[in-house]
């Protein structure tokens, strides 16, 4: 009932902070005596009114920006979802009855949310299995749903802090997937869209950290038995597409993984890992090592496309995409589209995602995938 991201919550907080605003204004003058009791009570009163007003504040930036998902998220409290995730050896072929649950957004998609354990990684976390409308009607017709031939894959990745659900809410990602479908620019379309923050407190940065959490194969390998075990998607490879810290993610995955992504997105992304405490400074020295993606690019010949879409105002970001563009220009093929305004948040680049998904459907290379 109170979620950290329901409407109801917001507005419960919100009333609250009026309220109690409105009583301290009523009844100041009846605590104008000088004693311990009174300056106790204003004191407690005006504490009272400023932490809930930051703490509304708080939840209507949330909700904009879909940062955290649950309360636990909030507080870096760990949960313990391996206990309800659908295992390795029980994925089976979503059912006719699995599509009938989904739920379908005003566009016509289904949307399949799951948990999983991670095959390899051994991570337990949310992942969320799109269909586009072409595909979903497709399935809505048969008895034993089937995604057939005609199709691609996008895996997406929220940012950090941030969650799975903002491709489908504030970022409208899939609501721009369906428009750049139905104008015929991209093909039918599997969205993958996994937890990237599954280690509660801690920005992992998509990598396999020692001692910490195997990020990269749970991005990667375990995504791609997740798919193949409910969709029934062959060996084809997938694109790769990110804002923020997903977009260092995009190109990360897609630069180490070419067997597996031909073509990734960087929307505001980055290209070097930047870290949170908790990492210390030989772990960040081993890993900035181990992850430096031009050297990546320098030591085998490379299959990949790359689209940067990035803004010369966000300060977070626009360095560290200038030093790798300098640099791997000359790798491979970098598309680049500057946003001509806007810092680093959702509302500069919700216009650009479009832009993304239409760049990928061009961009698919249709070759007979190999079954695995």
């Amino acid at each position: 009932m109170f979620g950290i991201l329901n409407f109801s919550t917001e507005i419960t907080f919100w009333v609250i902070t009026l309220l109690a605003f409105a009583a301290v204004v009523i009844f100041w003058h009846k605590l104008h005596d000088l004693n311990f009791r009174n300056v106790f009570l204003r004191v407690s009163a005006i504490i009272f009114v400023q932490l809930f007003a930051i703490a509304s504040l708080g939840l209507t930036i949330n909700r904009s920006g879909e940062f955290f998902d649950t309360w636990g998220d909030f507080f870096g409290t760990n949960k313990n979802l391996s206990k309800v995730a659908i295992a390795p050896s029980n994925l089976s072929t979503l059912t006719a009855q699995d599509v009938l649950k989904a739920k379908r957004t005003p566009g016509g998609s289904l949307i399949f949310k799951k948990v999983i354990l991670g095959a390899k990684s051994g991570v337990a976390d949310y992942v969320y299995l799109v269909t586009s409308p072409k595909l979903s009607s497709m399935m809505e017709r048969q008895a034993n749903p089937n995604i057939g031939s005609n199709y691609q894959v996008v895996e997406l990745f929220p940012g950090y802090p941030g969650v799975p659900e903002t491709w489908i809410g504030s970022l409208k990602g899939i609501e721009s997937m369906e428009r750049s479908e139905k104008a015929g620019l991209i093909p039918p379309t599997i969205a993958v869209i996994p937890a990237i923050n599954v280690v509660r407190g801690l920005d992992t940065e998509c990598l396999n950290i020692p001692g910490s959490s195997q990020v990269e194969t749970w991005l990667t390998s375990d995504m791609k038995t997740v798919a193949q075990g409910l969709l029934g998607i062959d060996n084809r490879r997938w694109s790769a597409f990110g804002y923020s810290t997903g977009g260092w993610c995009a190109a990360e995955l897609a630069i180490r993984h070419q067997d597996q992504y031909q073509s990734a997105v960087s929307l505001a992304g980055y290209f070097t890992p930047s870290f949170s405490a908790g990492i210390n400074q030989r772990e960040r020295n081993v890993l900035l090592a181990n992850y430096d993606l031009v050297k990546t690019l320098k030591s085998h010949p490379n299959n990949l496309k790359l689209m940067i879409i990035y803004s010369r105002s966000d300060k977070f970001a626009y360095a560290s995409m200038k030093k790798f563009t300098d640099k791997a220009n000359s790798l491979l093929p970098i598309k680049l589209v500057e946003i001509p305004r806007g810092g680093h948040n959702i509302a500069v680049w919700k216009p650009y995602v479009g832009t993304g998904f239409d760049w990928l459907g061009a961009n698919i290379e249709y070759v007979t995938p190999q079954q695995s």
